[in-house]
């Protein structure tokens, strides 16, 4: 990584850090344009220190290289916290046109971690299908727009009781026990 790094940008300084101490000391004290980051090797470095740095430091791009495939966020993706999202088992080339892009202030994801999105997103939405009914599908959906129990009722012509009955049984199905988490999983659902 360093040399492909080494190679694109002709006059950098380069900083490893293997600690969250280490690295939040080189924030502090040096202006930082990319920071090439795999969350797996920092111990217990988490989505939300990711996102402090983004809001910190928003001209520091930030890009993902890891190994470890099972914790992508999407999150972190639709938030345009990050700018690049790479396997480490890449070629030298698609780092090479990873990092031309990001230096054009364009987002890049290898094929690797686009394959696995679409793979849990093809999960997710059928893990769903096979959960849900048809008219819990459409309530969860209501309730992602932000309609409240009576604005659901009297458009689907039910009951507040039987709507309350299918919300409950929606919030046990997903195994989701609020309002705004319900309405998060809509989202990540595709329902609105």
């Amino acid at each position: 990584m360093k040399s492909i790094v080494k190679k694109h940008f002709k006059k950098v300084q380069i900083k490893e850090a293997s600690t969250k101490k280490e690295l939040f000391e080189w924030f502090n004290n040096n202006e930082i344009s990319y920071l090439f980051l795999d969350p797996y090797n920092i111990k217990s470095f988490d989505l939300e220190e990711i996102i402090s740095l983004n809001d910190q430091f928003p001209k520091c791009k930030i890009i993902i290289t890891t190994c470890s495939q099972h914790g992508i966020s999407e999150s972190l993706l639709y938030q345009k916290v990050i700018k690049g999202y790479i396997c480490k088992t890449n070629k030298q080339n698609i780092f090479e046109e990873a990092i031309a892009k990001i230096e054009e202030d364009e987002a890049y994801f290898c094929n690797e971690i686009l394959s696995k999105i679409v793979k849990n997103r093809i999960e997710n939405s059928s893990e769903m299908v096979y959960q849900l009914t048809n008219r819990e599908t459409e309530i969860l959906k209501l309730i992602g727009e932000g309609k409240s129990g009576e604005e659901i009722s009297k458009e689907l012509f039910i009951s507040v009781h039987t709507f309350r009955t299918h919300r409950k049984n929606i919030m046990k199905k997903t195994k989701i026990n609020s309002l705004s988490k319900l309405v998060l999983y809509a989202i990540n659902n595709s329902l609105i």
